[in-house]
């Protein structure tokens, strides 16, 4: 506790006393709401889940404050209705079991008008044309409608019960910060053009919004500080322009964000390729320009650094709003000083912010239960009825994640792994350059199944011998996949005679060395890039060649521009629409497609990174036996789109576990 005692220090925040500096910020969900907008037990679960470990402010995210900006009943985008009367009842339930702990509960309003039905929007733009956007310009007389609605909804939550209200102006497509960017606004009226013109809506609702609940009610701001396309959007100059403006119209705090939505997704959400605190510099600085208090974001998932942050003086209040799904625990563990069983958020945004932008329901790659807090109670130190032995083969993620759910409910787990080491792939994973934090995981897994009392097995392949002995009740095969040699793309093997051939594999488990131009056969998930990634920062000159037509196609919107960034400064050259490689006498390699035959000179390396097959070759001698079977992982499949991620085999893993 001694040592993070700046992060546990009380601060006022307007009218507010805050007891410690931890933010959860609003995660926009689409999970826990009706088709009207109206909070569901789903989503009270969900926040109850995370105000039990009673950080300082939680915030409801993206409640839309006026119908305009309301998206259709058939969109995937759902966001809370905070628009009109009907959902008090809903509201105040929320806040009530909110409310149940020492946790002040606000409300983030904003307008989503690209998204709504019709999309309303304050000028028609060629992407939206492009993209099928039948939008309709909102006149002036309908965006100065808009200011009131964000009063009344604001005076709406209050009598709801929440403590405080924040205005989002962080994101285009929203209104608000669509019309600060110069970038987005192509008005010519009175909110369009110069920069008062461009502020002018905000403080427009700043002041009705202050007007309506008065100065009693703390009043935040959820600001972008740099949209991320250069000086023809909105940069931290116009930010800490406006910043005192804001401060003087009654504005309580300043909440820092990044990025928008159309061509800077990966500064919204920053992932593992983005630094951990990445904007903090942004939060320090933007302090000299106001008194109030300034919360920053961006990657922060420690509360050891979180403290530090505080300590230093280059933020007041700090977000923690991944790390919230990946251990709703994390203050209170934080508190008590249990650092080491704080489930780590890995910034992977698969379970998070990428499912949020196809339009489905949000989780957390490593914690399964995002979204079922309402459905599932882990209850600890309750047990099943009756225990039973269960053997679970293969100690990579999902077997990791089915040995402790299996071990929480009270049975005798044994976990063997025919490698040294824990972990699978996952391991292999953080090998890849910017993704180490993706072995983050592991030494959490470890701590917590020789906790709850896990046997152990390193370098024990489970076989029918084994079967035998241990007698278990309940066999989980968590045996992984297996990389494969794509025949039908590859022509001539036996004419190779210098070229070395390695399976991808065996070239990070064993750390083999390639000669200096290196083939990776495969870039269409996500493996053959990063290899690539891997090989190139080696000196390797690398192609990458794919039969589809589509790179990464299970990295997440915030890896690809990253990795493509960092690929195209390596030299990488990627190959899509492949039909197959040929190689012919002398280790002569051709690249065959629709357009003709090239040639692949000098290489001295091919890597297979195409293609796996599930490992679950023990499924049918323990069928045999009657023993009953779990398949989870990649064992069970690996062609989805939704197969051969650390998210599909922890979920796998645990509803395993669970199921026990």
């Amino acid at each position: 506790m001694a040592q993070l005692k700046h992060l546990f220090k009380p601060i006022r925040i307007g009218s507010m006393e805050v007891k410690n500096r931890v933010v959860m910020s609003g995660m926009s969900t689409t999970f826990g709401l009706d088709a009207n907008g109206y909070v569901t037990p789903q989503l009270i679960e969900y926040f109850v889940d995370r105000a039990r470990g009673q950080p300082g402010m939680i915030i409801l995210a993206s409640a839309i404050a006026h119908p305009s900006g309301f998206p259709a009943p058939s969109s995937p985008f759902k966001f809370p209705n905070v628009f009109d009367d009907g959902a008090l009842p809903s509201l105040e339930q929320l806040v009530r079991a909110v409310h149940q702990f020492d946790v002040r509960f606000g409300v983030q309003l904003t307008h989503y008008g690209v998204l709504a039905d019709p999309p309303a929007v304050p000028w028609v733009a060629p992407w939206m044309v492009a993209l099928g956007y039948k939008a309709t310009a909102m006149s002036t007389e309908q965006i100065q409608q808009c200011f009131e609605g964000y009063a009344e909804s604001a005076h709406r939550c209050i009598r709801a019960g929440f403590d405080f209200v924040e205005i989002e102006a962080a994101h285009p497509p929203a209104l608000v910060s669509s019309l600060l960017s110069p970038y987005q606004n192509s008005r010519t009226d009175e909110y369009g053009g110069s920069f008062e013109n461009r502020t002018r809506f905000l403080l427009e609702v700043i002041r009705a919004t202050r007007q309506r609940v008065g100065r009693k009610v703390t009043l935040g701001m959820r600001t972008m500080c740099d949209e991320g396309v250069g000086e023809q959007g909105w940069t931290t100059a116009d930010l800490f322009r406006l910043a005192p403006i804001v401060e003087k119209e009654g504005v309580d705090y300043l909440s820092l964000a990044l990025g928008n939505e159309f061509e800077t997704i990966h500064l919204v959400y920053p992932s593992i390729y983005e630094p951990q605190g990445a904007f903090v510099h942004l939060a320090d600085e933007l302090k000299t320009h106001v008194r109030i208090p300034v919360i920053t974001a961006g990657r922060i998932k420690n509360p050891v650094m979180a403290d530090q942050i505080v300590k230093d003086g280059k933020a007041d209040l700090v977000i923690m709003a991944r790390a919230h799904l990946a251990d709703p625990e994390i203050v209170d563990k934080a508190r008590k000083g249990a650092i080491a069983d704080i489930r780590p958020c890995l910034a992977c945004c698969l379970g998070c912010a990428d499912q949020y932008m196809k339009g489905r329901d949000a989780s957390c790659a490593v914690n399964p239960r995002v979204g079922r807090e309402y459905a599932f109670k882990d209850i600890e130190g309750e047990k099943k009825a009756t225990a039973k032995k269960v053997l679970v083969a293969g100690a990579g993620p999902a077997g990791l994640e089915a040995a402790r759910r299996a071990a929480f409910a009270g049975h005798k787990v044994v976990l063997c792994e025919t490698r040294g080491w824990i972990g699978g792939q996952l391991r292999l994973a953080s090998m890849m350059p910017k993704r180490e934090e993706m072995g983050d995981i592991l030494p959490w897994y470890e701590r917590q199944i020789n906790k709850l009392g896990v046997e152990i097995r390193l370098n024990t392949t489970v076989d029918e011998n084994l079967l035998n002995a241990i007698k278990a009740d309940v066999l989980v095969i968590a045996t992984g996949s297996l990389p494969i040699v794509p025949l039908g793309f590859v022509v001539g093997l036996e004419n190779i005679r210098n070229i070395g051939v390695l399976m991808i594999d065996e070239l990070l488990e064993d750390e083999r060395l390639t000669g200096d131009t290196v083939l990776i056969l495969g870039g269409g998930d996500h493996m053959g890039l990063q290899l690539a990634d891997y090989l190139s920062e080696r000196g390797a000159r690398v192609y990458v060649v794919e039969s589809g037509w589509a790179f990464g196609t299970k990295m997440t919107s915030m890896d690809r521009p990253r990795i493509d960034e960092r690929l195209t400064t390596a030299g990488v050259t990627k190959y899509p629409g492949v039909e197959r490689i040929e190689i012919l006498a002398h280790d002569d390699v051709w690249m065959v497609s629709a357009s003709g035959k090239q040639r692949l000179p000098d290489i001295d390396t091919i890597v297979f990174a195409k293609g796996r097959r599930p490992n679950r070759f023990i499924a049918e001698i323990a069928e045999k036996k009657g023993i009953e079977i779990h398949i989870v992982g990649d064992a069970s499949g690996v062609d989805h789109e939704d197969q051969g991620t650390v998210q599909a085999a922890i979920a796998a893993g645990y509803d395993a576990g669970r199921q026990i």
